[in-house]
């Protein structure tokens, strides 16, 4: 079994999927290629699983939007997209196109072996690659960012809420769910709350200026997040799934959500794996009260969010998903 990915990939966008394959196939059988691809979008993962004389094209896409690429897709066997809409998938693509669920970024490399990679992979796809720039970025993006290992349950502490997101200047609707889960978690006497929304680099409030926290480093961020009582969810850019979800049901916390705009894989059972509210302050206020007032709700919550990772999201279930799907062209 070998396993070819298109060398100009996103690595930063993309690490959790590499993850996926170096998990199912070793890495050793996982090498980078432009030889057998044709010319790609760098935001797509194109590979081939080639085992004996069969082989299989895959494409992953992660992107925002739940557009898709016409030329990755005619080139595969099955499309697997993260943020899937079954309403703007075309009918003679249905069974070729297929839901993945949201991953989010991890470090796959020490630093030698991210410089290597970047140097050898350049050096692979340089006449392939449009934004020379930040091809060399995306190595150096998912070298800051953590293992997967790090992302380990915790004791959460009593009454403690913790909650940092970006500000994002064109989702107004997002912006202002995040900020009613903020002043609402202030408003309430029992809660110990910490966080907001990071400052933009721009240094524009869009009108939360109240509400504008800091910027911590990502490792004391995931330590604050594990202490949390309960985490707060909801569609980000263009309605994404975002990083955020996944990230909180590996780590097995309750998790508040309103509901998501595009499908996932398996779906998430509202009082099962999270606790879906409305997009309003006082029906996030609920909802907060909800989880806190019922300690043995919060626990099932909190089993069920990691059992449903394991099952649905780990990245060696997600690529084998793909895997052994039959897709139809």
């Amino acid at each position: 079994m070998k396993v070819i990915i298109y060398a100009p990939v996103d690595v930063f966008y993309y690490s959790y999927y590499i993850e996926g394959f170096y998990r199912l196939y070793g890495k050793k059988n996982i090498k980078f290629s432009t030889s057998e691809f044709p010319a790609f979008p760098e935001r797509v993962l194109a590979a081939i699983i080639k085992e004996g004389a069969t082989e299989k094209r895959i494409i992953i896409d992660a992107l925002d939007t739940s557009a898709i690429f016409g030329n990755p897709m005619e080139w595969s066997d099955v499309y697997g997209k993260v943020n899937y809409n079954e309403k703007k998938i075309p009918n003679q693509f249905q069974n070729q196109i297929i839901a993945l669920g949201p991953g989010f970024g991890i470090k796959l490399w020490s630093f030698p072996q991210t410089l290597q990679l970047a140097l050898t992979n350049y050096i692979k796809s340089r006449n392939r690659i449009y934004l020379k720039k930040y091809f060399f970025t995306s190595y150096w993006r998912q070298y800051k960012r953590l293992p997967l290992s790090d992302y380990k349950k915790s004791i959460p502490q009593k009454a403690f809420i913790f909650f940092l997101s970006s500000l994002w200047k064109n989702e107004s609707k997002t912006n202002e769910r995040r900020a009613n889960f903020i002043i609402a978690c202030k408003e309430l006497n029992r809660v110990n709350f910490e966080g907001g929304f990071a400052p933009r680099s721009d240094n524009m409030d869009l009108g939360y200026k109240e509400l504008i926290y800091k910027r911590i480093p990502l490792n004391k961020y995931l330590d604050k997040i594990k202490k949390s009582i309960l985490v707060f969810n909801t569609p980000a850019v263009q309605d994404c799934h975002g990083w955020k979800l996944p990230e909180f049901l590996l780590l097995g916390k309750a998790v508040i959500s309103t509901t998501h705009v595009n499908d996932l894989a398996t779906p998430l059972e509202h009082g099962v794996h999270l606790h879906y509210v409305g997009d309003s302050k006082e029906e996030i206020k609920v909802g907060i009260l909800k989880v806190l007032e019922n300690p043995e709700y919060r626990k099932n919550l909190e089993q069920n969010s990691m059992e449903y990772f394991s099952k649905n999201l780990a990245p060696q279930v997600v690529v084998k998903r793909l895997i052994d799907h039959p897709g139809i062209k």
